[in-house]
């Protein structure tokens, strides 16, 4: 990170975590970019942490994050030196802890955690488009499933008589309602997933693969589940895997299943609710004083620019105002300087 963040503002203050451990832990921030109430606020918590022994980051960050129960992480952690030096430029604050390889970043948003780190090094374009896949993917793992149940239980009007037609056929032997088929499939995708890590990595990918396509043709010619079921799991499977941060796939995948419960009791109203229930659970809670949905609720100054989608690279003037750094402004308002600069004689001389 050093290395990375070449600035002598850069600040790495060392404390210790565990009365008998005596882990020793380290707070960056970038002093003359960082707000002061946010540092004062880590350092208060990291210093009223009272345990005997403190391991791992994972056991920090549940020490830290406000509420337990939240499914969305209200913190980032990463691996990656780039990423952690880009959130110290943008005014956030790092901790680190010494035998794990993980950083932790504050505060965190959703921006944050369905956003992927390669995404300032991907041209414009390319970035946009891979950022509209991504929430198509987060939208499909989240609610396809719920939807699928919703539209075969209550809403058949919606689907096109010749695929209703070609649905009922493919589920008239199943002996199971459509809620059951579909919880049977998606709790034996998490077996298989969960099932994939566990074993030797040279095996694990290959049991995944194999295993998901032997269990879903076995299911089908077993009359255990409809063929078109088979397409949604897989479908809200790989949608998963474009979460680009992995707590946030976890709250989606959990999630999944309470949405499934609501599409079954009262479809697309059952949906409904539960999305303005989880909006409003998003919108009220906060990581460290920042709320988890800014920039959406509450809008900040630039809405939704980086964060469903980027702006180019040099129009990115200015900081988060949500984190309300001392430096809002990060670079000139024309900071591609070659475009209203001309050339000097000489070189003119030498391009004639």
């Amino acid at each position: 990170v050093r290395k990375i963040v070449n600035d002598e503002n850069l600040v790495v203050e060392n404390i210790t975590v565990g009365k008998r451990s005596k882990t020793p832990c380290s707070l960056l921030y970038i002093r003359n970019i960082a707000n002061d109430e946010l540092v004062n606020e880590v350092r208060r918590r990291l210093k009223g942490i009272k345990v005997d022994y403190i391991v791992d980051s994972g056991e920090l960050e549940q020490l830290l994050e406000e509420s337990y129960l939240l499914p969305a992480p209200q913190i980032t952690a990463t691996e990656r030196p780039d990423r952690v030096a880009s959130l110290l430029s943008d005014g956030r604050v790092g901790i680190m802890m010494s035998g794990s390889p993980f950083a932790l970043m504050v505060p965190s948003t959703v921006v944050n955690l369905i956003n992927s780190p390669e995404d300032n090094y991907v041209r414009y374009p390319y970035v946009n488009f891979l950022r509209a896949l991504r929430v198509l993917g987060i939208g499909l793992s989240l609610l396809l499933p719920g939807l699928y149940v919703a539209i075969t239980n209550y809403h058949q009007e919606m689907i096109p008589t010749d695929l209703l037609f070609a649905i009922e056929a493919a589920r008239e032997r199943v002996p199971f309602p459509s809620v059951m088929e579909i919880l049977i499939m998606e709790v034996s995708f998490e077996l298989i997933r969960e099932a994939s890590i566990r074993i030797p990595s040279p095996i694990g990918p290959a049991l995944g693969i194999i295993g998901a396509l032997i269990l879903g043709q076995a299911a089908v010619a077993a009359n255990i589940v409809s063929p078109i079921l088979i397409i949604i799991v897989a479908v809200t499977g790989i949608g998963s895997f474009t979460v680009p941060d992995y707590s946030m796939n976890f709250s989606i995948r959990i999630l999944r299943f309470g949405y499934i419960i609501l599409g079954a009791i009262a479809g697309f109203l059952g949906i409904s609710t539960g999305i303005f229930i989880h909006g409003l659970i998003l919108t009220g809670a906060k990581s460290f004083g920042v709320p988890i949905v800014a920039s959406f609720a509450p809008r900040t100054k630039g809405g939704f620019i980086d964060a469903l989608q980027r702006c180019p690279l040099w129009r990115q003037e200015f900081r988060p105002d949500y984190l309300s750094p001392k430096e809002p402004q990060k670079q000139p308002h024309i900071s591609r300087q070659w475009e209203i600069e001309a050339p000097a004689e000489g070189d003119q001389d030498e391009q004639d």
